[in-house]
């Protein structure tokens, strides 16, 4: 931790920059629960796009049995 950042009262996982007044959270741990629910939302999204894709597949493909 940068030595200019201010610890801020009650709140043991914050620090503020006087220089910039931001507000940093300094919790390693709540950094990498974070990046893991981001990655697995990306990994959701990613799985619901390819179902749909699939879904249309599977009505092309009936609607083309249907027709022949």
């Amino acid at each position: 931790m940068n030595p200019g950042y201010i610890p801020i009262e009650n709140e043991p996982g914050f620090v503020k920059d006087p220089i910039s007044s931001a507000i940093l959270n300094t919790d390693l741990n709540v950094l990498r629960e974070y990046k893991q629910k981001k990655k697995q939302i990306k990994q959701i999204a990613s799985m619901q796009e390819e179902i749909n894709m699939l879904r249309t597949e599977l009505e092309n493909i009936k609607t083309h049995l249907k027709i022949s």
